[in-house]
């Protein structure tokens, strides 16, 4: 499966996304939510990573197309989401995040930072 994090400062933020996930239509259980599109098409994120992969979209961050640095993400947490599709990905989450009240960044497969309400479906990797 393809993936990539969403990562946030903000206190509280694998409470907001499962709240956001909720609120959008997801199958929220425990650390994960589950959404399912009108093609049938699914998006998965995974929360409670624990210590082998909370910190590994840290390394050799860039910055994404438009943006001047890499934000200070070292006191962020993350959540996975995995999905075969970067339209979808990227329409679903740039939704989830204008619903959560911190800001939130994206961390592609190439540890590209994206602004999670403004991801590339052209140019983020999965």
């Amino acid at each position: 499966m393809k993936s990539a994090f969403l990562v946030s400062a903000a206190e509280s933020f694998e409470d907001d996304v499962w709240r956001a996930a909720r609120s959008l239509g997801a199958d929220v259980a425990g650390p994960s939510a589950q959404f399912q599109d009108d093609q049938g098409r699914v998006l998965l994120i995974t929360g409670d990573l624990g210590v082998d992969g909370a910190g590994a979209w840290r390394d050799d961050l860039v910055a994404s197309p438009g943006m001047d640095t890499v934000p200070d993400l070292s006191a962020a947490a993350a959540v996975l989401v995995e999905c075969r599709w970067e339209d979808l990905f990227a329409s679903w989450i740039a939704r989830l995040a204008a619903l959560l009240p911190g800001t939130a960044w994206v961390v592609d497969d190439d540890g590209v930072v994206w602004p999670a309400t403004r991801v590339d479906p052209e140019g983020v990797r999965l």
